[in-house]
């Protein structure tokens, strides 16, 4: 089983996200899951420089979502990271942290 990561996890990986993901009380889960707001005209209002993560073989989040943040955050540095899934910091580890600290280090 896969869910968001690029490469199968291992039981004891596996089970450690479900129990953090689980976490998230039902109702609250059922919220974000049903949740359809759009969004892309508070974008340009943003003035925060942010930082983007996107996992180029990602199944939960849209490919086209990268294109609408460039469209919109003037000030977002976008990583796609290739070979991850949503949880590329997961996947790719050392270079989310590295991209991180890069980031941190820039403002």
């Amino acid at each position: 089983m896969r869910l968001c990561f690029a490469s199968e996890l291992s039981a004891k990986e596996l089970y450690l996200k479900l129990g953090y993901n689980v976490s998230v009380p039902p109702p609250m889960r059922q919220a974000l899951l049903s949740c359809a707001a759009d969004n892309d005209d508070l974008l340009p209002t943003i003035r925060t420089p942010a930082l983007i993560t996107h996992g180029a073989v990602a199944e939960i989040v849209n490919p086209a979502a990268v294109d609408q943040h460039r469209a919109g955050l003037a000030r977002a540095e976008i990583h796609v990271v290739a070979n991850a899934g949503h949880a590329a910091f997961w996947d790719d580890a050392a270079g989310f942290n590295r991209r991180l600290r890069t980031f941190r280090e820039s403002l």
